[in-house]
């Protein structure tokens, strides 16, 4: 069983709101990664800071989990700590709330690589660990035995985990639009000057 888990915990001040709710297409940003995600996994959690949170998606999302911070002021390794807690599924595919490009066949490629090991990673510049596969019971290990984790990327390191290249990335991915977050309106503006392919994006798999 696969459990999809989307971050949305940001406080998204550039925005003035969620950044989960900002529209692309018209549709919030969280619609767009939660059809990706869904079509992937036999559940969907998403992490929100609180109860504020999980109101303003519920309506958007209404057939998916929901998980709140404990410990606020973590940033996402908070999220990943209150998501592996909840998640049924064996490996748990993890995505930020403002991609609203990614593609399911990057995830189907981290799948295929990830083997043996506790996660499968990818690494263009630097490691990439909010848009990856893990296994649930070796990350909860780590989290429980190493408090202070503070980030996913030092989560990461404490895994025995497979870094999947930009060469690679791009047989699936070829322009990379997977890893287009919308953190200002630069990006949002970015985004919406991109093609969008939805056979491509939400088809076959």
């Amino acid at each position: 069983m696969h459990t999809a888990l989307i971050l949305a915990g940001g406080e998204s001040r550039r925005f003035g709101r969620p950044k989960a709710l900002v529209e692309i297409a018209g549709r919030p940003l969280i619609a767009h990664v939660a059809d990706v995600m869904s079509s992937l996994a036999d559940e969907t959690i998403v992490s929100v800071e609180g109860p504020e949170g999980e109101a303003s998606i519920r309506s958007i999302l209404p057939g998916v989990g929901f998980v709140s911070d404990e410990s606020h002021g973590r940033g996402p390794i908070e999220g990943f700590r209150v998501g592996f807690r909840a998640a049924r599924g064996d490996v748990v595919l993890v995505a930020p709330c403002d991609a609203p490009l990614l593609r399911p066949s990057v995830y189907r490629l981290l799948l295929e690589l990830l083997g043996d090991h506790d996660a499968a990673v990818p690494e263009l510049e630097v490691l990439d660990p909010v848009r990856a596969v893990y296994r649930r019971g070796r990350v909860l290990e780590v989290l429980d035995a190493s408090p202070a984790v503070r980030s996913p990327s030092s989560l990461v390191e404490r895994l025995d985990f497979v870094s999947v290249d930009r060469e690679q990335l791009r047989g699936v991915d070829p322009d990379l639009s997977s890893f287009l977050d919308v953190n200002t309106r630069t990006d949002l503006d970015e985004v919406l000057q991109k093609p969008q392919s939805h056979e491509d994006r939400h088809g076959p798999g």
